[in-house]
Parts: structure tokens; C-alpha cells; sequence
């Protein structure tokens, strides 16, 4: 089975610095400042299981999701935070990144959140009572939050073949 990570918000690719060592993982990591994904680009030039996109994760989404065939860990951690941080459309496209994993024909993806502490109803975030009432209706994930992150695991791995 590949292992793949796809997380949004590459910053300085510390996450990434941390799994591109291990040849059998794939990781993607979207990056919308110009800045960021440049050094990205740069710093992991010579690992071919690490793909950097540049552009907003929240549109890009739908197309890398659409290209996983295996369970994968997503850390969706891509959004405004003033700075030399980027904005697209919307403060933060966790609404939409979301969406478009909830409706992969892969199941059992694993998706981790950051920054509940946002979820408040306010920069284009979603209320946190109300985004989880979505997902709960979908009915596929436990949901934890925790130390500032929404974890959510599947209720039934998938079977292997």
C-alpha cells in the first residue's frame, strides 16, 4: 500500500522536512505565497516523493484528491495569517479542502485540522459546532479536538484486498 500525506500550507516545509526522507511516502503540500513556495520548491528539489503546488489549496484540492488511490493522512493547516502569508479567495479554504476529501471515492483518509481556536464564524471560518455537525451527519469519521486540532479518524478502515 503507498503512504501519502497531502497537506495544505507548506510555510517553510517543516512538516514535509520531517516525512521526505522516507522514500515510500508521497507527500504534496500546496503553498499559495509566492515566497514559501519558492523555497519549498527549492528546499526539496532533489526529493522525488515530495511535490510542492503552488496556488490556493482550496481550489487545487478537488484535482489532488481526485489522483489518490490509497487512504491518505491529509493536514490541512493552509490560510491567512497576516505577514508574508498569502490569501486567496478567503482567509481560510478549510470549508472547501474539506469538501472535496468528504466526497473522494477513497475511503478511510485520515484528516487533521489545525487551529480550531479559528472556527469561530469569523474570516471565513466556519462556526466549530456547525462544522462539525457536517461532518458527523456524513457519518464516517470519530472526531476529536484536541490541543487545537480537529482529528478525525475513520470509523471502519477499509478492507484490504
Amino acid at each position: 500500500m503507498q503512504q501519502s500525506l497531502v497537506e495544505t500550507g507548506t510555510h517553510l516545509g517543516d512538516t514535509l522536512a520531517d516525512v521526505a526522507y522516507d522514500k515510500s511516502l508521497q507527500a504534496v503540500s500546496i503553498e499559495l505565497a509566492d515566497n514559501y513556495y519558492h523555497a519549498a520548491q527549492r528546499r526539496f528539489a532533489n526529493y522525488a516523493n515530495v511535490q510542492i503546488l503552488h496556488g490556493d489549496s482550496g481550489k487545487l484540492m478537488p484535482q489532488v484528491v481526485a489522483k489518490l488511490q490509497e487512504p491518505t493522512l491529509f493536514w490541512l493547516d493552509g490560510h491567512y495569517s497576516g505577514g508574508v502569508t498569502a490569501k486567496g479567495d478567503l482567509e481560510t479554504p478549510v470549508s472547501g479542502e474539506l469538501g472535496a476529501i468528504l466526497v473522494s471515492p477513497v475511503r478511510g483518509h485520515v484528516i487533521l485540522i489545525d487551529d480550531v481556536r479559528c472556527f469561530d464564524g469569523s474570516l471565513d471560518y466556519p462556526y466549530l459546532d456547525d462544522f462539525l455537525a457536517v461532518i458527523r451527519a456524513e457519518g464516517r469519521y470519530h472526531l476529536e479536538v484536541s490541543t487545537d486540532i480537529l482529528r478525525m479518524t475513520p470509523k471502519q478502515f477499509p478492507e484490504r484486498g
